[in-house]
């Protein structure tokens, strides 16, 4: 007992850049765990909504690649939260207005640009063989009207990255958490409150939804945030510059590319699911990654607020601060990691009690499969947490440029003679395990030289 009064009392007492870090973990997790609950309770609501596992892969599908477009802002939501966290932490309002300023406009003239690109794309393709779902099921001009609603939804929340950037720089991810899990909220109150019988008509009515939903709460936090805490910064043509345009573009555009190809590496799953093998497969593979990413998921959101701070620290060359935290973030996540696996055996239990008997039968390959999935994405997550707080991204750059021709090369071959779809999965484990070896071994020596000049001072 005094061992762990020892612990609470040495929490409650942090002081600094720990304090901050600690309170921002605290409200993650709590808002995490009601969002998890949602989750839980969502995707046998979405069963229920559809009733065809189709579908549900289409709708899974259809969101995971119309978010690929949040990527294309060019690093431009990073560079801002970079600068920001430098400006406030000196407070130059005068900066702040002016990153501001120059960061809206940036994200409006990306915006306009992809929104024309996306539509030509949509327009262009025959979603029908995209999607590898027949006409018979949903028609094409069905598909296309849901992601043209969709792609607006994600567009409208792409002109919105600079409100979340602010409330990183201003050291309240928290906020950024409690928006998601309106979001969450929202759609799962949408889906238990209508139904509709005709699967063309609830997958349109959703992407409708969506538009709303997926924005509506990020609007109302930003419009508080720019008449409270930033009332004398708010965005205005006049305080645009050349300068901070230029800072701004130039740490995003490694940003950028580091984006794209992690995206391709992690975020394409359900896409070459779906084209290479079918959509009810990608409703599987829905069904496992929620619940053995689960604490990879967590843990990742638990540091979502450490990034702002390691580039406030590494400004203010707090080089014992940024030591203890990556001894951390080493130890954390190999517990997490042996959990990860911990939870294998109790998956089809789980699965039971969840989604309901005979919904799914779990196969240990595929367990194991997403286990090493889960945990090199938490270990990558970490590391990457730090070196985007450090700025120093090059071997980042890289190991995911590489790594993202690769998975696209192993998939379309291992496709042609595999009905097994887990080799999607297998294909991001193969990319980021290396990947987590050389990016620690870089950070240990670069965390030796820091530790040797915080003793020479």
């Amino acid at each position: 007992m005094d061992r762990y009064k020892n612990i609470l009392h040495r929490i409650l007492h942090l002081q600094g850049n720990s304090r901050v870090v600690a309170k921002n973990t605290f409200y993650a997790f709590v808002i995490k765990g009601l969002a998890l609950a949602i989750s839980f309770f969502s995707t046998p609501a979405f069963i229920r909504y559809f009733n065809d596992n189709e579908v549900l892969g289409l709708w899974y599908t259809l969101l995971s690649m119309l978010t690929w477009f949040l990527t294309f802002d060019l690093g431009i939501g990073n560079g801002i939260r970079n600068h920001l966290v430098k400006a406030i932490a000196a407070n130059d309002r005068l900066s702040i207005r002016q990153i501001l300023s120059s960061g809206f406009t940036s994200v409006a003239a990306v915006t306009i640009i992809i929104f024309i690109i996306g539509t030509v794309l949509i327009y262009s393709f025959d979603l029908n063989f995209l999607f590898n779902v027949s006409v018979n099921l949903i028609s094409e001009s069905v598909i296309r009207k849901c992601a043209i609603l969709v792609f607006i939804a994600i567009m409208l929340r792409f002109m919105l990255t600079t409100v979340s950037s602010v409330f990183y720089a201003l050291q309240r991810s928290a906020v950024n958490n409690f928006l998601s899990l309106c979001v969450s909220l929202l759609q799962f109150l949408f889906i238990i409150s209508f139904h509709f019988d005709n699967i063309e008509e609830a997958l349109v009515n959703i992407s409708a939804a969506y538009l709303l939903i997926c924005n509506l709460p990020v609007i109302i936090a930003g419009i508080y945030v720019f008449f409270t805490d930033l009332k004398d910064c708010r965005p205005s043509i006049s305080f645009i510059t050349k300068d901070a345009t230029k800072k701004i573009m130039g740490i995003g555009f490694i940003f950028f590319c580091c984006q794209v190809f992690y995206l391709i590496i992690a975020n394409t799953n359900e896409f070459f699911i779906s084209h290479f093998w079918n959509p009810t497969d990608t409703a599987g593979y829905g069904f496992y990654y929620r619940i053995t990413m689960l604490l990879s998921m967590l843990v990742s959101l638990a540091m979502t607020p450490t990034w702002s701070m390691i580039t406030k620290a590494y400004a203010e060359k707090d080089y014992r601060w940024l030591t203890k935290l990556y001894k951390a973030f080493k130890i954390t996540g190999l517990a997490i990691i042996i959990l990860q696996f911990a939870i294998v055996p109790f998956l089809q239990p789980i699965m039971n009690i969840w989604l309901g008997r005979g919904v799914l039968d779990v196969e240990t390959c595929t367990s194991l499969a997403f286990a090493c999935f889960g945990a090199s994405f938490l270990y990558s997550s970490m590391l990457s947490t730090i070196v985007c707080g450090l700025a120093k991204m090059r071997l980042q750059f890289w190991s995911y440029g590489v790594g993202a021709v690769l998975k696209i090369v192993f998939i379309i071959l291992i496709a042609r003679v595999s009905a097994d779809w887990t080799w999607v999965v297998w294909s991001n484990v193969f990319v980021l395990a290396p990947y987590c070896l050389l990016q620690q071994w870089q950070l240990n020596h670069l965390f030796a030289r820091l530790k040797g000049e915080t003793l020479s001072n």
